[in-house]
């Protein structure tokens, strides 16, 4: 109550003068008019709260229109410089809301259901106890604290406040209603908004593309989605390439009847085996293919022929042959035919190296050699010729001498 100590001081220094029924009458009229503290003051003369009184604003600021109101008029002549210097516009800001709070004893501004800040303090023209002197474009004012009772009698006292914040709830600035003071304080974040439940996914077939995707449960449509994810499998299937006429496997989804005909026969081919002459083995090859000159479609030529071992009559020698060259005029299957046999009568089954089949010597006597009429004759002519052969040799010795 310091507006009513300064009064009792001022009666006390002056009740022995003739200004005592002055002071009653200026106690009595602030009693009447005056608020206890600096925000609980009532409307006065503009002239005299501007000279006089703490008020800021001489008739408050009840609401926005007051404020534009206000600072156009420039009230006292500095009201603008003050709100510029706290941030306070004529104009709200698009998004910004004005909002009826409360500034109390604890530094709280508090709006919207919440405290929108702390650490308050607001300013006068006057100093008060607590008060502390700030320049305001070359003028004095005096800043109080709102924290720790200091700034309000009633340490449970709370004062109306014009509260402004901007479109995300932060706070910006606010205005003590009665007196139009602005006060400066800490914003507080305003709480989170709840996170809205997060929405229940799933996994479906895309039917249209036959593709996996991920979609919100609410957004299931049975004739868009199938949650069969078996139904997105890759089907392959077998179809004849146009192109090539030959059967390809691809991606059903890639079937395009220009290029591929499921019908199979479309590519199939006639497959023949053949003897390849060349290589005397039986390959398989298309029929159109087929060349007389390079293969025979007997498969016999292509067979190896069945050997057999024989004896061949005509030289008793044990020969192979192909078992189709077989004569049994020619040949023996019983290779003992060409042994050699022994040429004694009665042992012609016994091989010629038998010991049997040898011939036993019989024992003679020696006998004169026979002669006959040519014999005879032969002699003679030799022992004739050997004559004349020694007479000449003789006579040609005799001429060399």
């Amino acid at each position: 109550m310091r507006g009513l100590q300064n009064l009792l001081n001022k009666f006390r220094y002056a009740k022995q003068s003739k200004a005592i029924v002055a002071s009653f009458f200026v106690m009595a009229v602030m009693l009447t008019g005056v608020g206890v503290y600096q925000f609980n003051q009532t409307s006065v003369d503009a002239a005299s709260v501007c000279n006089n009184q703490n008020n800021i604003v001489p008739n408050g600021t009840h609401s926005y229109g007051d404020v534009t109101n206000s600072y156009n008029a420039n009230t006292c002549g500095d009201l603008q410089a003050i709100y510029n210097h706290y941030w306070i516009k004529p104009n709200l800001v698009a998004g910004d809301r004005v909002l009826d709070g409360t500034s109390n004893n604890r530094g709280e501004v508090i709006a919207d259901g919440r405290v929108v800040a702390n650490n308050a303090a607001s300013i006068g023209r006057q100093a008060i106890m607590h008060s502390q002197p700030i320049s305001i474009n070359g003028q004095t004012y005096y800043q109080t604290s709102h924290v720790g009772g200091q700034a309000f009698a009633n340490p449970n006292a709370s004062l109306p406040t014009l509260v402004v914040l901007d479109a995300a709830g932060n706070f910006k600035y606010a205005i003590i209603k009665a007196c139009g003071n602005p006060i400066y304080a800490t914003p507080v974040n305003p709480p989170k908004p709840p996170e809205p439940p997060k929405p229940v996914t799933i996994k479906v077939c895309e039917l249209a593309t036959k593709k996996i995707v991920t979609i919100n449960e609410d957004q299931f449509n049975p004739s868009l989605y199938s949650k069969n994810l078996k139904d997105c499998e890759e089907k392959y299937i077998k179809v004849c390439e146009l192109a090539t006429k030959k059967i390809v496997t691809i991606k059903e989804s890639e079937f395009n009847p220009t290029q591929y005909s499921k019908n199979l026969d479309d590519c199939k081919e006639v497959l023949i085996q053949v003897c390849d002459l060349k290589t005397k083995k039986i390959v398989t090859i298309n029929e159109d293919q087929f060349n007389p000159t390079k293969y025979s479609k007997n498969l016999e030529d292509c067979k190896t022929p069945e050997k057999m071992v024989v004896c061949e009559l005509a030289t008793k020698k044990v020969i192979t042959i192909n078992k189709d060259q077989f004569d049994a005029s020619k040949y023996s299957t019983n290779l003992k035919d060409c042994e050699a046999k022994c040429p004694i009568p009665g042992k012609e089954h016994l091989p010629a190296t038998s010991a049997e089949c040898e011939k036993p010597i019989t024992p003679t006597s020696p006998e004169l050699p026979k002669t006959g009429p040519e014999d005879i004759l032969g002699a003679g002519v030799g022992l004739a010729a050997m004559g004349l052969t020694a007479y000449y040799y003789a006579a040609s010795r005799r001429n060399l001498f």
